[in-house]
């Protein structure tokens, strides 16, 4: 199976390699921002496929042949979960543009929806988003699901990471920016992180994909902590 999770995958990289670099943070001056009212929502196109990784699978410690196994391992566990999952069930994107719609206008802002097309890059959110409706600001959104263990021996536990961006709807400029994380902890990556229930780990790949409404429920909560918290952090 060809991973499509490709920002998963950078992320990933980045902490195997102990190098993650400083993520961009933005604090939302609501002081200044009392004229702030339309906001336009970005939502990706829903993730198709669900990795189980492993990041310290025990074939990486052997070279290439070993890489490959290890990666062949994930892939097809990656597979099983997507498989139990049903992406068309789990429609992570779009029930966090769902819950951001829905807190920020409870927060008295007025808000659209906008679909990215698929595989939209970060650069072009503001200008796509534009494009279809006029605000004051755009929220853009990158966000990712899926369930990582430490290693071998350790549970599967859900891991949500989303990019958040409010920019300003004329000048483009950042009004506000954060990383958040649920499920699997990476302090390093210094996100605002939420741990998750312990209900939801699972110490195999058997236990993992034996019971998708459990597991799926697990990257719900995940979702809609973030969004419970990006539209706290957006209140005037």
């Amino acid at each position: 199976m060809k991973s499509k999770l490709v920002w998963v995958g950078l992320v990933m990289a980045a902490l195997l390699s102990g190098c993650a670099a400083p993520l961009k943070k933005t604090a939302f001056n609501k002081e200044s921002m009392t004229g702030l009212r339309t906001i336009t929502i970005t939502q990706q196109v829903d993730q198709d496929s669900f990795e189980a990784a492993v990041l310290g699978h025990p074939g990486a410690s052997f070279g290439l042949i070993g890489g490959l196994i290890a990666a062949a391992d994930i892939a097809n566990k990656s597979s099983r979960l997507t498989e139990a999952l049903q992406p068309s069930e789990t429609r992570l994107q779009t029930r966090l543009a769902e819950q951001l719609e829905e807190q920020l206008r409870t927060a008295g802002y007025e808000t659209v929806r906008v679909v990215l097309p698929k595989d939209a890059a970060e650069d072009q959110m503001l200008d796509l988003a534009r494009a279809k409706q006029t605000s004051d600001a755009v929220l853009a959104t990158q966000m990712i699901g899926a369930y990582w263990a430490a290693g071998p021996s350790t549970p599967y536990v859900p891991r949500v990471i989303a990019r958040v961006r409010l920019l300003d709807g004329k000048t483009g400029l950042p009004l506000f920016e954060d990383t958040f994380s649920y499920g699997y902890g990476a302090p390093q990556m210094q996100t605002v992180h939420f741990a998750a229930d312990a209900q939801f780990s699972y110490p195999d790949i058997e236990a993992l994909t034996g019971n998708a409404a459990a597991v799926r429920e697990g990257l719900f909560k995940g979702v809609d902590v973030i969004a419970k918290q990006v539209a706290t952090d957006l209140r005037r």
